[in-house]
């Protein structure tokens, strides 16, 4: 006997390769943050050889030791830049740079990137300003939503004239990191969320459900998607169990659309979705001017623990182009 055929999206990449529990997720983020701290270390003992100054590389170290980040810090961080990726969705939504209902498409890819980016990666290498930027315009290539890089850029600047404050974006601060980025996702660049599945609900329930009570029960399922997109949950489901926000009276639907055994299995996931997206709501009260001076807070520390072999403004990173180019040089007056 043959066995039963895999589901679609078990046939994904998504499906194959980014899928963890809580515990092994948790992990590989405490394991990756040890080996960014080494690198950090190993940097700074680096960069004091080319200054052959053994005061600073103490000093330089002391600062970086009492300012290292925790994987909670990272997390912190980077939860705090997925929130702006968001908020510039919104942006270029209102600028009608991108159509509306691309919108949630791009956001959601972006904000899956800069996940899966750092369970590979960690911020003292790729601070998460300058990633979450990348992310967002390959996930508008990736969503069949490309705009020339110029046109990207120019809202970005735009916001920071008007308020005459912050750094302008240049193309080659996103250009550069591009292949990074795309290396990190293992050139797997098919991002399934919830988005999708839940439209298609949406259609399936219209059988069950009575329109005026549909039309609630979709609005809602959108909000508790957004949330979804600020938990790991995506690495723990699949996204039509996301876009089945169990809480939002479908029960009917879910009785007649589904077998007895089945539901055994689907409740007690979509109870752990419901309680994970609802724990995020709760903590999403927390006024945004103290997550924005948290955030701000933790960038400052991160400026004091930088991997320099990872940071263009560091002498080892300069020394080391350089050395690069040099070397490129001799090899090219070699061969002629």
């Amino acid at each position: 006997m043959s066995s039963a055929k895999p589901q679609l999206f078990e046939q994904t990449s998504q499906y194959r390769h980014w899928r963890f529990t809580p515990t092994s997720l948790a992990q590989l983020r405490a394991a990756n943050n040890k080996q960014g701290v080494e690198r950090v270390l190993q940097g700074l003992r680096e960069e004091a050889q080319v200054d052959n100054d053994r005061n600073t590389l103490e000093t330089r170290i002391s600062e970086a030791t009492n300012n290292l980040l925790s994987p909670e810090e990272e997390l912190e961080l980077i939860d705090y830049y997925l929130q702006v990726t968001v908020a510039y969705a919104r942006m270029y939504g209102k600028g009608a740079i991108f159509k509306p209902e691309a919108l949630n498409n791009i956001k959601s890819t972006a904000v899956n990137f800069m996940k899966r980016f750092y369970l590979h990666n960690v911020v003292f290498d790729y601070p998460p300003k300058s990633i979450m930027l990348t992310c967002f315009y390959l996930a508008t290539k990736v969503e069949n939503s490309f705009i020339k890089i110029d046109d990207f850029v120019r809202p970005l600047n735009d916001v920071v004239d008007k308020n005459k404050k912050g750094v302008r974006t240049k193309n080659e601060d996103i250009l550069d990191l591009e292949f990074v980025v795309i290396q990190s996702l293992q050139f797997e660049l098919a991002a399934h969320h919830p988005y999708r599945p839940s439209y298609g609900l949406y259609l399936d329930m219209q059988a069950y459900i009575e329109n005026n009570l549909l039309k609630e029960v979709y609005d809602r399922t959108q909000y508790y998607i957004d949330q979804s997109l600020f938990t790991d949950l995506i690495f723990y489901y699949q996204p039509p169990q996301i876009a089945l926000e169990k809480n939002l009276d479908i029960d009917m639907y879910l009785t007649q659309r589904f077998e007895a055994r089945s539901l055994e299995l689907l409740y007690p996931i979509l109870d752990d979705i419901q309680e994970v997206i609802a724990n995020r709501i709760n903590a999403s009260v927390v006024d945004k001017k103290e997550v924005k001076e948290r955030a701000a807070l933790i960038d400052r520390k991160l400026i004091l623990c930088r991997n320099p072999e990872k940071n263009p403004n560091s002498k080892l990173y300069r020394k080391k182009i350089a050395d690069r180019d040099e070397a490129q040089y001799v090899s090219d007056s070699g061969s002629e």
